[in-house]
């Protein structure tokens, strides 16, 4: 039987489970919450049940504070984003990314900022650190909040300094494809005494669950520490590929993060270092193997940084190619993924011409982009066999043939 490797997955251990299960009846969510300003250095501390409900607090929060009422985000990222942006009554207004950086691209948000823009988000895509202190010094100049999303760069860091620390307020993800999963969840940290006693009034409104609720997302997360498992994946492969969302998001629910999922986040949490480092050795070993090749596009690194690769993306000259090896490396069993299939500007109507488009960047890296899983259960001999599959389609000339 070939196994199959899932395309993102966290080792949440049995000892993990039972660990989370005795915090959650010793004030976990505290204990995570130390354990998180700890780790970011950080004075306030919030969580929630996503990364999405999180960025929605903070959104109000922040509505509070200032009339100002445009966000800047990049063209390409997490289409969810949106929602919370909108739902807290606020515009979205989009700025191209770099095809060097895979990051937002500092001369597009340039072009997008003005005296209205409440805030930037800068997001640290694939768990690739993007300049911050660039980011910081245009904000700077229009007094605009920055929002920083952190929400796949958990354990990154630039000048040893986690991501999500600095920009005004900053929010990590603990949903099922992040770097470190209890299934969901979200978390704000931040300095500042006016932002975090405005989202404290926001965050003391959210509900909390009742127990049979609880209890389901307990019952969920404990499934999915087994399901992950290449073993188990492979076994129950039908019935969890039903169960993968294929649908755009038009609404999201907001509530309190659960005790056991915090006090899982605390076990986790113990043993992070080993697993961000394994992130980085599989994309520190595909880097090498693949850098320089003609064909294929890598992110430029940022000086200074640690990244802690949630995937590793790879960016190919033409679609045609991209879809070829994404079949070939899928034959094998191991699971790589093309993410969003468009920027935002073109999977909702914020009034962009999309006949003459303004991110065209966005819209290039959307069609042919391949993202190679770098979790813990991947391994070199994984990794080796995707690195003779791209080298072998790239070498044949391939490539070239589907140039257009």
């Amino acid at each position: 039987m070939k196994l199959l490797t899932p395309s993102a997955g966290t080792p949440v251990s049995s000892l993990y489970l039972l660990k989370g299960l005795i915090f959650s009846f010793n004030k976990s969510t505290i204990t995570f919450e130390t354990t998180i300003k700890s780790y970011t250095n950080k004075k306030y501390c919030y969580f929630a049940n996503s990364g999405t409900t999180a960025f929605y607090v903070i959104l109000k929060a922040l509505r509070r504070i200032s009339k100002k009422t445009e966000v800047i985000l990049p063209a390409y990222t997490a289409p969810s984003l949106i929602l919370p942006i909108k739902k807290a009554g606020l515009k979205p207004v989009l700025c191209d990314i770099s095809l060097k950086t895979f990051n937002m691209d500092i001369k597009s948000l340039n072009k997008c900022i003005n005296e209205n823009t409440l805030c930037i988000v800068p997001v640290h895509m694939f768990g690739l650190p993007i300049d911050m202190d660039a980011i910081m010094k245009i904000a700077q100049q229009y007094s605009t909040f920055v929002v920083e999303d952190a929400a796949s760069s958990l354990g990154a860091t630039i000048n040893s300094q986690p991501t999500g620390v600095f920009g005004d307020v900053g929010f990590y993800s603990f949903n099922r494809g992040k770097n470190l999963s209890t299934l969901s969840g979200g978390c704000i940290v931040t300095d500042n005494e006016e932002i975090a006693k405005e989202i404290e009034l926001e965050y003391t409104s959210l509900p909390k669950l009742g127990l049979n609720a609880r209890l389901k997302i307990a019952a969920r997360l404990i499934a999915l520490a087994v399901a992950v498992r290449p073993l188990f994946y492979t076994i129950l492969y039908k019935k969890i590929s039903k169960l993968k969302h294929t649908t755009l998001h038009t609404d999201f629910d907001s509530f309190i993060y659960t005790n056991f999922q915090a006090g899982v986040g605390c076990a986790l949490f113990g043993h992070a270092s080993k697993i961000f480092n394994k992130r980085y050795d599989h994309g520190a070993f595909l880097f090498d193997m693949l850098k320089g090749l003609k064909g294929i596009l890598l992110p430029k690194l940022l000086p200074h940084s640690v990244s802690v690769f949630n995937q590793f993306p790879i960016l190919f000259g033409n679609e045609e190619f991209k879809e070829i090896l994404y079949k070939k490396i899928n034959e094998t069993g191991i699971e790589s993924t093309k993410l969003y299939p468009d920027p935002i500007h073109r999977i909702y109507n914020l009034g962009y011409d999309l006949d003459k488009d303004p991110f065209p960047n966005a819209t290039y890296f959307s069609r042919r982009l391949l993202l190679i899983p770098t979790h813990p259960f991947m391994d070199i001999e994984k990794l080796s066999i995707i690195v003779k599959i791209i080298k072998d389609g790239l070498l044949s000339g391939m490539h070239v043939r589907y140039d257009t």
